[in-house]
């Protein structure tokens, strides 16, 4: 924040800029146009009001984020993708996820065989085969066959795999459950459906609309297969 007014001069000269071309005049808000009549003493300028309102909290809050992202718990709990088989490779298989898990001991089905599991998870994948290719995701080593011979590998890659990667926001919550309910309120019972539901809360999310049709054609070919929509689900809501 030490260079944050660097940085604010930089925004507003090129914010200035803009408006300029757009033939906007750069001016407080009227509430604090008023408030500076009723105080002579006041020297607020728009930069100055700007940088303490706009540039200041954004630059705070972008720090924030990074700092909840990049904690130390969530850094030592991202340091198990040394599990994936593809990073264990690239890493000469010279790992030691074992540190890395103490946090969630509680979460595998034999804490005590861990430290052989994981030996045993490294031997695998080490001394394979030339035609067999390492798994590059979590998603890749969760679908393997014989995942099932290492339940701590597995449980592991589980709680990886649901980590957050931003943090969710109570706001983000609030606007999902106001869209809910404008579709409720705006569908007749008979013809809601829990998947359109769940496109409308998730609306601002962008999806591939042609490769979802695509994709439930091929699940379900016929009428018959089709799935039977939880209405009741929804307008219990």
């Amino acid at each position: 924040m030490e260079n944050i007014e660097v940085y604010h001069e930089f925004w507003s000269e090129e914010a200035t800029n803009l408006a300029t071309k757009l033939d906007i005049q750069m001016k407080l808000p009227g509430k604090f146009r008023r408030a500076q009549h009723g105080n002579l003493e006041s020297q607020l300028t728009s930069e100055s009001y700007y940088k303490e309102t706009l540039s200041v909290p954004t630059v705070e809050h972008i720090i924030q984020e990074l700092k909840d992202i990049f904690s130390e718990q969530h850094l030592k709990a991202l340091k198990r993708l040394s599990l994936v088989p593809s990073v264990m490779g690239q890493l000469k298989f010279n790992t030691s996820e074992e540190h890395h898990a103490d946090m969630y001991r509680s979460d595998l089905p034999n804490p005590d065989t861990l430290s052989a599991e994981l030996h045993c998870w490294r031997i695998k994948w080490k001394h394979r085969g030339k035609d067999i290719e390492l798994p590059s995701t979590i998603y890749e080593a969760l679908h393997l066959p014989d995942i099932k011979f290492f339940p701590n590998v597995y449980a592991l890659l589980k709680v990886l795999c649901i980590l957050p990667v931003m943090k969710v926001e109570n706001e983000r919550y609030e606007n999902g459950r106001k869209h809910l309910k404008a579709y409720l309120r705006n569908t007749l019972t008979d013809q809601r459906s829990s998947n359109l539901a769940l496109l409308n809360i998730n609306f601002d999310i962008k999806h591939d609309l042609d490769l979802m049709v695509d994709t439930y054609i091929k699940l379900y070919t016929t009428k018959s297969e089709l799935p039977t929509d939880n209405s009741e689900t929804i307008e219990n809501t």
